[in-house]
């Protein structure tokens, strides 16, 4: 199985919902990069899908206006692991998480989990050569 990365950049940012201790970020449109080497460096393809980020104990700090809206840019912290601008497809991660979304403002959520819910059929977008 190829190997998979959502991509903060030319995603698709709906808004927050929250449920009780737990926050979803929505995605209509992830960017989601896929290849048999490192997704968004190596020779893939490019495909859009619905996307959650679920988080849990979340705190929220920030305010992005205007949604929908695509992002500029982003970033994940999964303990003293960062991810720029991506975010490793599937995931399910229990520790400290802060993830940091950018458009006209910032966004910033900390929790103790991140998981990936994938939504819907990917659709394909376009070849990527790689970098």
């Amino acid at each position: 199985m190829a190997n998979r990365a959502m991509e903060f950049h030319d995603s698709t940012f709906d808004g927050v919902e929250r449920e009780g201790t737990e926050l979803a970020l929505r995605f209509s449109a992830a960017y989601i990069h896929e290849s048999e080497g490192k997704p968004g460096l190596d020779a893939g393809s490019g495909w859009i899908q619905e996307l959650r980020l679920h988080i849990s104990d979340a705190s929220l700090s920030g305010e992005i206006h205007d949604l929908p809206c695509n992002l500029w840019d982003g970033a994940i912290s999964l303990g003293d692991e960062r991810f720029d601008n991506s975010v490793p497809i599937p995931l399910d991660y229990r520790g400290r998480v802060e993830v940091n979304l950018e458009q006209d403002g910032k966004l910033t959520v900390v929790g103790s989990r991140l998981r990936v819910e994938l939504l819907g059929e990917p659709k394909y977008v376009e070849q990527y050569p790689g970098q």
